[in-house]
């Protein structure tokens, strides 16, 4: 989930989203933008009450914040007591105890391994629409692991793959702009094997899934 930090982490030193600029400019917001992200979030919490219901689960708390409010929320990790996975993870806003700050979900195959993650995330002190929503998608070939990344507009925005394959260790890491490169080692990297390993049997599209499941 590191393209998930990087990016809530520059969009906090910016200050600055697509929905918070609308607000600061006098400009009227994207509804439809604001409706279909905040309904995922609400789909997210759903999954993540899902999850939990009917186990035991085991909840430890911190707190954590930024520069100029460093008590800014409370994290919660919900792990499933019988197996150890880490089910679910939210940070609440202090001031507003009932108001998600962030939320991740975390959902599991037959062999206990990650099979897709979802998450929303808003900024300090907006709650119009969350300034980020995130579905990844995992898939393990042989020593490989790899998730292909969307956001709820449907787009492909990060590609990450890291293991063992024909005897060497690799790492690919692609953001959304190289995922459009055409150069001749982009090309290349999209033919070669390890590419197709790490990526060929996860949809190309979000399909389904763009609803926490």
């Amino acid at each position: 989930m590191r393209k998930k930090i990087f990016l809530f982490t520059i969009i906090l030193l910016q200050g600055v989203s697509p929905v918070l600029a609308d607000a600061s400019d006098g400009m009227h917001a994207d509804n439809i933008h604001v409706k279909s992200w905040n309904h995922f979030a609400d789909l997210v919490y759903q999954l993540h009450k899902k999850q939990v219901a009917g186990k035991q689960i085991t909840k430890t708390e911190k707190m954590g914040g930024y520069a100029h409010s460093p008590d800014y929320y409370r994290e919660v990790t919900y792990v499933d007591k019988k197996n150890g996975r880490l089910l679910s993870r939210i940070q609440w806003e202090n001031s507003n105890p009932d108001t998600i700050h962030s939320i991740e979900v975390f959902v599991y195959d037959k062999k206990g391994r990650m099979a897709r993650d979802y998450s929303a995330s808003y900024l300090p002190g907006y709650h119009n629409a969350p300034v980020q929503t995130l579905i990844n998608i995992h898939n393990y070939y042989g020593g490989l692991h790899a998730y292909r990344q969307y956001d709820v507009s449907k787009d492909i925005i990060y590609e990450y793959c890291e293991g063992d394959f024909n005897g060497k260790r690799h790492q690919i890491r692609l953001f959304e702009d190289d995922l459009h490169a055409t150069d001749p080692e982009s090309r290349q990297l999209f033919s070669s094997a390890v590419y197709k390993a790490c990526f060929g049997e996860i949809q190309s599209s979000i399909g389904k899934y763009i609803r926490p499941q």
